[in-house]
């Protein structure tokens, strides 16, 4: 068996994926305690594994449409806030609450959502860590 082709496009890939990423479990990147208000289309929701991910379509103050990438936990997590597979459908809109990214892209930590019939969801997120006494 050759593992030489599935070695290197697996490392081609690593490469590719973005630092944010590589630290997977940190809260570094979002500014936490700040929230954003996003009122927007949805155009796509991922459920799936490790994380989930709502990608939505907001104008800004301009009157420009921005894409923003909303993240939230594994469906096991999320499932007793309410989020299910069939939670979103293309083009209905929402409104979500975010810790957004520090550095300012559209990207950011669902705190709340509130669905087109008014339902509110909780947050999508496991809580942050807190620090244990040593």
């Amino acid at each position: 068996m050759r593992s030489g082709p599935v070695v290197a496009l697996a490392v081609a890939a690593g490469l590719l994926v973005p630092s944010t990423l590589v630290a997977h479990h940190s809260s570094a990147a979002f500014d936490t305690g700040k929230r954003v208000v996003l009122k927007g289309a949805v155009k796509q929701w991922v459920y799936s594994n490790p994380h989930c991910f709502l990608m939505i379509e907001v104008k800004d103050d301009k009157g420009e449409v921005v894409q923003w990438v909303a993240e939230t936990q594994a469906p096991s997590v999320i499932f007793p806030a309410g989020y299910r597979r069939d939670t979103f459908k293309a083009g209905e809109v929402v409104t979500v609450t975010v810790e957004p990214f520090k550095d300012g892209r559209p990207f950011g930590r669902i705190i709340q959502t509130i669905l087109p019939d008014g339902t509110t969801l909780g947050v999508a997120s496991s809580p942050p860590a807190t620090p244990t006494a040593q």
